[in-house]
């Protein structure tokens, strides 16, 4: 026997009807309280489901086959939130830093010349050590840096290490992997006295692991510059450091004041007394490799 679906005997049956009722309110608060379980990781996809599950349960109740479909399963995403307004998977990107070569692949001897081969060495490994060694920058162990110095300069680098010729990141600070760029030149020259000095100008950027900080307004609150224009000299009494310069740029103020390195995130940063933002450089004018030499703007 056939019946139209509105003469059909379960819709008909009042105590069916009140069944099937409490079952899709079942399903539903179940599903209500998943999407309270995951509320930070799927609220758009909760709402949708429910409304396809409720549109699938008053189909059932119309047509009476609550007994014969099984109810989806509805996955929601527990996956953690990225970052907000930084990439840590690729740090350097869209800074200036991005086409600069991965760490010690930035420094490089300028020829062949023989007369200078050996101090090129010389400053290629000081170089290396001050700004790229673990040890040094993350462990403040000095003594990597120092034991290849000339004897009268060992003794002030070991005791008060500072200026640009090594880095030292704030204690607590990690960078992230790959987390350094280096970009810049080493060139021949002569002192006052004719005796040949190896001149170097380099900049080299950090990328900080911004750890339990998920929203962050901009790159540079995790990218730290540190320029540095050194020149050494290798003499018949040691390896010299003759002359010190540079800057950093997109780190944190008070920590620099100590003498380390660290990110901005770390620490709220004022714009420095007396400067307004049309005084302050873009970024891609810090970077430069012929910028003129600024002073530090931390107060």
């Amino acid at each position: 026997m056939s019946y139209d679906l509105e003469d059909h005997p379960d819709l008909k049956d009042a105590a069916w009807i009140r069944a099937a009722n409490r079952r899709a309110k079942r399903e539903i608060r179940k599903q209500r309280r998943r999407a309270r379980m995951r509320a930070h990781s799927g609220k758009i996809v909760s709402a949708i489901a429910l409304v396809v599950i409720g549109a699938v349960l008053f189909g059932m109740y119309r047509f009476g086959t609550f007994d014969k479909v099984s109810l989806p399963e509805v996955t929601l995403p527990t996956a953690a939130a990225p970052y907000t307004g930084v990439n840590t998977d690729a740090p350097f990107k869209n800074t200036p830093a991005d086409q600069w070569a991965d760490g010690e692949k930035g420094i490089v001897a300028p020829d062949q010349n023989p007369e200078y081969a050996a101090s090129y060495e010389a400053v290629r490994k000081a170089l290396i050590t001050g700004h790229l060694d673990p040890r040094v920058i993350a462990d403040h162990d000095m003594e990597p840096f120092v034991a290849p110095l000339a004897p009268a300069q060992q003794g002030p680098w070991r005791n008060e290490p500072g200026g640009t010729a090594i880095t030292r990141l704030k204690k607590g600070t990690k960078l992230l992997p790959n987390g350094i760029k280096v970009d810049g030149k080493m060139w021949p020259g002569r002192d006052e006295y004719g005796r040949p000095v190896v001149h170097t100008s380099y900049r080299f950027a950090y990328a900080f692991d911004p750890g339990d900080q998920k929203t962050l307004l901009d790159q540079y609150e995790i990218v730290a510059l540190q320029r540095a224009d050194v020149d050494y000299q290798l003499t018949a009494d040691g390896f010299w450091i003759t002359k010190s310069d540079g800057f950093w740029y997109s780190m944190a103020c008070k920590s620099l004041k100590e003498g380390f390195l660290a990110p901005m995130f770390i620490e709220k940063r004022p714009m420095p007394t007396g400067v307004t933002t049309d005084d302050v450089r873009k970024p891609e004018e810090w970077f430069a490799p012929d910028v003129t030499m600024p002073d530090t703007d931390c107060e």
